[in-house]
Parts: C-alpha cells; sequence; structure tokens
C-alpha cells in the first residue's frame, strides 16, 4: 500500500491462521514481544496491519491499532478487508483512529507493551524536507507520555533504519530514550534502555529496534534478548551491564552507545563523524534534522544513506541565501532605484516598521504553525486551521481599522501608538500561554483541539492585522509618500522571514522564532513612536 507515493506498508493475505504468521516473529522489529508474553500492546501506525498480525502470532492478550489515517483503516479492514482477514472484526483487536499521543494522554489505559514500528513517510525525501519536517512522536516529552502509559513493568519498542557507517538515527534515538528516562528521575538510563540491531537488509542498511523501560531491565530479560539475538543473527549494541544472564554472557557494548545512554552531555561524544546527537523536544521537534548548520559543509556528510539526512539542510541553507538575495537585487534594489530621493527623504522610521512588521508577522505565523503541527498531530490540520484562522482574524482586525482616526492632532495622533502596545501585551501574553493551553488540552479530542488552535490564534490575528494599514494610514499623511515602496520592502520581508523562521526553530526552537517575531514587532512599534513624536513636534 502505496503513501504518497514514496512510503510504503505491506498487506498480508490472512485467512485466520496464526500459525502461518510465525515467519512475522523473526523480525528485529518484533522482539519486544519475546519479553513480554501475554501483554496488552498498543501500536502507534497500523498501516497495512503486519504488526498486528505479529502482536497475534505471539498470543498477545488485546492489541490496540493506532491509526491517524482513518483512510488507511478503511482500506486495510473495508476495501481490502476479505483479503487481510477482517483484523478489526478480531475480538481482541481495536482500531483507533486518532492521533497517537492525544489518544494516549486522554486514555486511562496502561499497556504492556508500546510500539512504534517504522512509522513516519519518506514521502517529502524527494524535495529533501523530510529532515525538516516535525515529528511529534520522537521528543522527549512523547516519550514521556508512552511512559506514563506502561504499566509498572512495561516496555517501549521504538524502530528505526541503522545506517552501518555511520548510524546516526540509532544514536540520535538511543540519546532521546537517555534524556527521557533522566526527566522522569531515572539515575542510570543505560540499566534501562537495550538496542538491537537486526541483519543487513540492504547494503550499509539494518533495521533497528531499541528497548527502554522506565523500571530497570531484568537479568532474566537481557538474559532472553541475548539469547533470542543469538538464534536470529541479531547483535545486542547496548544492554545492562548485568554480566552473566540466564547462563548467557552478554556480549560487550557498543562503546558509543553506552556513552550515550550514560552521557548526560551528548555534544561532547566523539562520533567519528559530524552529528547532532541532543534528544529533540516539543520546541525543536526534528528528529530526522541530524546536522549541524555548522557541518554542512562536511562531505563526509553526503555519502550514503545519511545523505537524505544531511541534504535537507544543505537545502534549507541555499534556500535562505537564495531568499535573501533574490529579495535584495528582485525587489529592494529595484524599488530602491524607481524610487525618487525626494519621497524617502526622511522615511527611515517607516521603512524600519514596514520591515520590522513584515518579519514579525511571518516570523509568529511559522512559528505559532509549527507549534500546532505537534498539538495537532497532523501537518494538513496545523495548515489549514493556522492559516485560515490567521487570515481570517488578521482580516477583520485590518477592517477595524477602518474605525481608527490617523491625524496630525496631538490627541489623535496617539491612538495608532495604543494599538501598538495592545498588540505587543497580547503577543507576549500569548507566547506564554500557548504552551500552557497546549498542555491543558494536549489529550482532548481533535474537534476540541482544533477549537482550542483557533482560540489562542483569534486575538493574536486581530491585533496582527492592524499594523499594516495603520501605518499605511500614517505614512499617507505625508505628501507624496512613497506608499509603493513601503508595500514593496512588506513583502520582501515577509518571504525573507518564511524561510528564515524555520532556520530559527530548527537550529534553536521554535519559541526563539516567536520571540523573534515579538522582537520585531517591538522594533516596529518603536519605529512608529518616533514618527508620532515627529508628528508632534
Amino acid at each position: 500500500l502505496k503513501i504518497d507515493s514514496a512510503a510504503a506498508t505491506i498487506l498480508i493475505g490472512y485467512d485466520g491462521d496464526l500459525s502461518v504468521m510465525e515467519f512475522l516473529q523473526y523480525d528485529v522489529v518484533q522482539i519486544a514481544h519475546h519479553i513480554r508474553p501475554d501483554a496488552d500492546v498498543a501500536i502507534i501506525g497500523t498501516g497495512g496491519g503486519i504488526d498486528v498480525l505479529a502482536a497475534l502470532s505471539f498470543d498477545q492478550q488485546t492489541v490496540t491499532g493506532i491509526e491517524m489515517n482513518g483512510d488507511i483503516i478503511e482500506t486495510v479492514n473495508g476495501r481490502y478487508g476479505d483479503f487481510t482477514g477482517h483484523l478489526d472484526e478480531i475480538p481482541r483487536v481495536t482500531f483507533v483512529n486518532d492521533e497517537a499521543r492525544s489518544y494516549l494522554a486522554r486514555s486511562d489505559q496502561n499497556f504492556d507493551l508500546i510500539q512504534i514500528p517504522f512509522i513516519d513517510t519518506w514521502a517529502a525525501t524527494a524535495a529533501g524536507a523530510f529532515a525538516l519536517s516535525e515529528n511529534g512522536l520522537y521528543t522527549v516529552e512523547a516519550f514521556e507520555t508512552y511512559f506514563e502509559h506502561l504499566t509498572e513493568s512495561g516496555v517501549l519498542s521504538v524502530s528505526r533504519f541503522y545506517y552501518i557507517p555511520q548510524p546516526m538515527e540509532a544514536y540520535r534515538l538511543t540519546s532521546l530514550a537517555a534524556e527521557s528516562l533522566r526527566r522522569i528521575g531515572v539515575e542510570r538510563p543505560r540499566d534501562h534502555i537495550m538496542v538491537i540491531r537486526g541483519p543487513e537488509a540492504l547494503p550499509d542498511i539494518a533495521y533497528l529496534t531499541i528497548l527502554v523501560s522506565p523500571q530497570p531491565f531484568s537479568v532474566e530479560d537481557v538474559g532472553h534478548i541475548v539469547e533470542v539475538a543469538e538464534d536470529l543473527a541479531f547483535e545486542v549494541r547496548l544492554a545492562p551491564n548485568v554480566g552473566l544472564a540466564n547462563g548467557l554472557r552478554v556480549p560487550e557494548s557498543d562503546p558509543i552507545f553506552v556513552e550515550i545512554a550514560q552521557n548526560d552531555d551528548p555534544g561532547s561524544i566523539d562520533l567519528g563523524f559530524p552529528g547532532d546527537l541532543s534528544a529533540p523536544t516539543d520546541d525543536r521537534p526534528f528528529f530526522f534534522q541530524m546536522v549541524r548548520f555548522r557541518d554542512i559543509f562536511d562531505r563526509s556528510l553526503y555519502d550514503g544513506f545519511n545523505a537524505s539526512l544531511a541534504r535537507p539542510v544543505l537545502v534549507l541553507f541555499s534556500l535562505t541565501v537564495a531568499v535573501l538575495t533574490l529579495t535584495l537585487f528582485c525587489i529592494l534594489l529595484p524599488l530602491l532605484v524607481t524610487t525618487s530621493r525626494r519621497a524617502l527623504q526622511g522615511t527611515l522610521p517607516f521603512i524600519v516598521f514596514f520591515c520590522a512588521i513584515g518579519l514579525g508577522f511571518l516570523l509568529i505565523e511559522i512559528s505559532q504553525l509549527q507549534r500546532l503541527i505537534i498539538f495537532l498531530g497532523h501537518p494538513t490540520f496545523a495548515l489549514s486551521v493556522v492559516l485560515f484562522s490567521l487570515l481570517l482574524f488578521s482580516g477583520l482586525g485590518s477592517l477595524a481599522t477602518e474605525r481608527i482616526v490617523v491625524s496630525r492632532r496631538s490627541s489623535i495622533a496617539l491612538t495608532p501608538l495604543i494599538a501598538f502596545l495592545v498588540l505587543l501585551l497580547v503577543l507576549v501574553t500569548f507566547g506564554f500561554a500557548t504552551p500552557a493551553a497546549i498542555d491543558l488540552a494536549r489529550a482532548e479530542t481533535t474537534p476540541v483541539r482544533i477549537l482550542t488552535a483557533v482560540a489562542i490564534l483569534a486575538p493574536m490575528g486581530l491585533v496582527m492585522g492592524m499594523p499594516f494599514p495603520l501605518g499605511m494610514k500614517i505614512a499617507s499623511l505625508r505628501p507624496n509618500a512613497p506608499t509603493a515602496f513601503f508595500w514593496g520592502i512588506n513583502g520582501a520581508t515577509s518571504v525573507s522571514a518564511s524561510v528564515l523562521a524555520v532556520a530559527i526553530a530548527m537550529g534553536w526552537g521554535i519559541s526563539i522564532a516567536f520571540w523573534a517575531g515579538c522582537l520585531s514587532y517591538l522594533v516596529a512599534t518603536l519605529a512608529i513612536g518616533v514618527v508620532v513624536a515627529r508628528g508632534r513636534a
């Protein structure tokens, strides 16, 4: 089953005979079932149902499949239900059409095993965007949610690719697991993590599964995993240092994995090649962005599998340079050439103002979009909700400025300045309120989360829609005001900000991009204050 022409999931013919499905037990993705039998299992991203069948083949007690894409559930169990065996009709199997984090957050059920088996799509790689996409399932906050919904001895199982020469995904996943465990008070994360690599599936590429538990793995758990790994030609790359386990000597762990699990400063670890091991958070939810900006010209990053992780960062850097260059030569310089110097004389505060609001609007819009992608769980929802809400309410805000009279009279001249001070107050308020509101509504259903997002965006949109028309009103008080020039530089900085916002969020965090937008509006307020002061003088 192809998704977006790039991501694939397998539909397996099933006639009710589970003995035929035993071959699924030999996959490293399913290794957690060996140490948690008779379990209540949650699978995040059911796809074609292969992991559901694997859990059934292990005779697990219940299987809850959480799939965000309702069309996939309908395709597997509806259109191809006769082929796949109508998995949704099996009494111990439940399919849930929801975003996994919000579903788990509001669920009162705990699971013995939560499984995340290769659930993200590579559909964006053709455009070089995969490493730039936000992913709310691979963050510290997401792992904390999973831990909260595990039983006392429950296990989180996450499977990813293992590029043998430079296993960056494996290293960063281990770093994420270790940091998440520290956040819940675990002092020795290594005792709670096992990393198992499967045999080479493609040249230099294998599959890897990391097992994480809030409780230390027992000697029996480690021994069982070692035994299964030996039988199935897997490699245990990291295991608790338990010595002898069930009569088997635990293979020596990979030193780098050990250091990642034990070192609370991943930036100090020498991998032998460039890479960012810092654990992704909801503020920097770019799990697949593993390349630091300072390393983008290192040629070693562009060989083999890891090139798909490095090239998007180079694309972003190139795009930023290209946009800034095109903005300069195709918008700003032509505007400067075609606008008379006399018209521009004394307009520096206006230039600063229109540049600042162009930057501010897009920095805040993009940062809120990135925040709400994590909150709503689906880029389509976030894009629709953010764009619709901000454009609608900023339009209403612009319309409301028709009632604001701008004049050279001193009593009226202060009115626009008051509007800008209100704008700053609203933005700062929602800068702190947005993360709090997201945390409070995280466990709500999708419609409630959408309404929450609209409630966050509506006041911001209203006040952010006012600066441009107010600025134009004030500028028009000047004889022969170069309004076309002001319009142009505002558009130019808006285009530049759309790229800069992503770069700032990836490098320093979404919240920094948001506050950079607030700072831009502060600069705009100061600039308009200078204009008002000059007018009153």
